[in-house]
Order: C-alpha cells, then sequence, then structure tokens
C-alpha cells in the first residue's frame, strides 16, 4: 500500500521511527506487534479516500460480496500493511526463544523432509512478509531473500528517504540473506546448489516498479502479470518449488501469526523452458487466487488492484 507524502506524513515519521519505535521496543514481546496492527486500525478509520479506494478494487475482486464486508476486508488491509512495514521492529527481538510468540508453522514438515536441499519458497505479501524468513533462519535454515523494488509511484521527501535508511538498517536484524532483485538471478542458483533457500514475491514486487518475467494469468477474475521468476530459479537450479503464506492467526488467538508451507508446486522438468515456465504460470496463478480468497485482508497491494496497476492495462476504446 503506497501513501502520498506531505508535512504530516513526514511529522508521523519522525514520531514513529523515533521515539514511538523506542517505545513500542519497550513493550514484552510480541506487544509491538500488535500495537502497530492497532496504529493501522486507527489509520483505516481516517483515511476514507483511501478505504474507498480499496473498497472498490475488492469490488472489482469480490463482485458478490456486501459493501459492509468490503469495507472489513480494507480495514483489515491496512493493520496488514502497518504489521508489513514495522515488522522490522521485531527482529531483534523474536529469537530463538520467542518466536513461538509470534508465529505457529504449519507444514514445516515439508521443508524438514528438503532440509539440505536447494528449495525456492514463493510467497505473496501478506501480513509481515519477512517474519517467517527471519523465522527459518533462526531455526537453521541458510535464508536468502530476493527483493529490491523501489518506490517508484511517489518521490520520498527527505524524512521518507531517513526513515526508509532506518527501515534498511533494522531489516540488518534479519537472521537472512538479502539479495537485490534488480540484478542478475544466477548468483542464487549457487545458493541452491550449496543447500540454500530462496525466497521470492509471486505477486508483486510493490512500490511501483515490477521486476523479472512475468506471465499474464486469471487472478479472481482479472488479467494479473504473475512473475514466474520463482518457477525458473527452482527449474534452472534443479530445486522443489513450495508456497508460503504468512496471515493473521483467525479470531485474535495467539500466536498472532500462522505461516502456512504448502506441498511442492510441479514442474515440467523435463519441457522446454519457455513451456515449462507457462505451465508453471498456471498454477502459481491458481495458487495466488486461492491464498487471496483466503485471507483477502492480510494481502497488501489492494491499491493497485486495478487495470494499468497490478492489472493488465485494459485495451483502449474503439
Amino acid at each position: 500500500m503506497i501513501f502520498g507524502e506531505g508535512r504530516w506524513k513526514d511529522a508521523y515519521r519522525r514520531v514513529v521511527w523515533g521515539p514511538g519505535r523506542a517505545a513500542l521496543e519497550r513493550l514484552p514481546p510480541p506487544w509491538e506487534s500488535h500495537a502497530v496492527r492497532g496504529l493501522g486500525r486507527l489509520a483505516a478509520a481516517g483515511a476514507r479516500g483511501k478505504r474507498a479506494a480499496l473498497r472498490a478494487n475488492l469490488a472489482r475482486a469480490f463482485p458478490d460480496r456486501p459493501e459492509a464486508e468490503l469495507d472489513a476486508i480494507a480495514r483489515q488491509a491496512f493493520a496488514a500493511h502497518f504489521s508489513n512495514q514495522y515488522a522490522s521492529f521485531s527482529f531483534a527481538r523474536c529469537t530463538r526463544e520467542t518466536w513461538r510468540r509470534y508465529l505457529r508453522f504449519e507444514g514445516l514438515e515439508r521443508l524438514e523432509a528438503l532440509r539440505g536441499r536447494g528449495v525456492v519458497l514463493v510467497h505473496p505479501h501478506m501480513g509481515p512478509a519477512q517474519l517467517p524468513l527471519h523465522v527459518l533462519g533462526l531455526l537453521g535454515w541458510p535464508m536468502h531473500q530476493v527483493g529490491g523494488g523501489r518506490v517508484t509511484l511517489v518521490d520520498l521527501s527527505p524524512t521518507g528517504r531517513w526513515a526508509a535508511e532506518q527501515r534498511r538498517r533494522l531489516e540488518g536484524r534479519l537472521a537472512a540473506t538479502l539479495h537485490d532483485g534488480r540484478g542478475y538471478l544466477r548468483p542464487l542458483l549457487r545458493v541452491l546448489a550449496d543447500g540454500g533457500v530462496v525466497m521470492t514475491a509471486g505477486d508483486a514486487t510493490g512500490g511501483g516498479e515490477e521486476l523479472g518475467r512475468r506471465a499474464v494469468r486469471t487472478v479472481l477474475g482479472q488479467p494479473m502479470p504473475i512473475p514466474v521468476g520463482a518457477a525458473w530459479m527452482a527449474l534452472r537450479g534443479r530445486a522443489p518449488l513450495l508456497t508460503l503464506v504468512c496471515h493473521r492467526n483467525p479470531a485474535g488467538l495467539r500466536p498472532p501469526f500462522v505461516a502456512e508451507i504448502g506441498p511442492e508446486i510441479p514442474l515440467l522438468r523435463d519441457r522446454p523452458l519457455r513451456a515449462a515456465l507457462d505451465d508453471a504460470a498456471d498454477r502459481l496463478a491458481a495458487w495466488l487466487d486461492g491464498a487471496l480468497r483466503a485471507w483477502p485482508g492480510d494481502w497488501h497491494f489492494w491499491d493497485g488492484f486495478r487495470p494499468g496497476g497490478l492489472l493488465a492495462p485494459e485495451p483502449p476504446a474503439s
């Protein structure tokens, strides 16, 4: 979710990334995580225009759902955005001793069965997306993440750039290695050959800059360019391709988040690369469609779910 720049936003950044962060880090873990979700709910109450834009895009995805339900999902999306935006507040506090207070893993045995092998994990931007990455690193997996999307839809103010630098500094606490997706992916093939686990997005890069090869497929009834970089790495690296989804624990149960590792996505490894990637795009689109239907309030990119945003542009009128 992307918000415009302004003096009020800069003042807010100075508080949240300065004394606000210091105060939150004095709370018992994982209460800083609950606090930032509460901050997101407050933002949803005040940002009526943004919430209306999310509702309009949600109606495109779920035309049969009532307005009140769409508004509830839009409010949840604000909380999900804040939990991800400020997830770095928790990286130093989420340790081998405390991680179960933050996250419950389901399907971890699928990754355990592959320990020592290179694995590609594809995920959507849902919940605190880097939290499972961090926890898996704490548990001993050699974790690597592909990132690097820059915010190109807005020009950050000097305070915005300062806040972004604070976030990058805190992300240095991650129990993982970050790779810039704007560079070559071949170093990641060496990671897979050495038994590393590579986590990469299967929905969008974020920030207005999309990276890598894409194939247009139908998601929630709309044409959406699906990244196939995860499948490319799994094919070229001869690695299994698994899915990972991080979402809010239902009904406010503890811990606050659940990370689900899904079964391996079959790949056509004996076919030409183009045919294999086309088939993988079909499978990834079906998986993403299912994840967004199951946990719509945890996705970060509803503000971009429109033609010319995350969706393929509409053809010009004849």
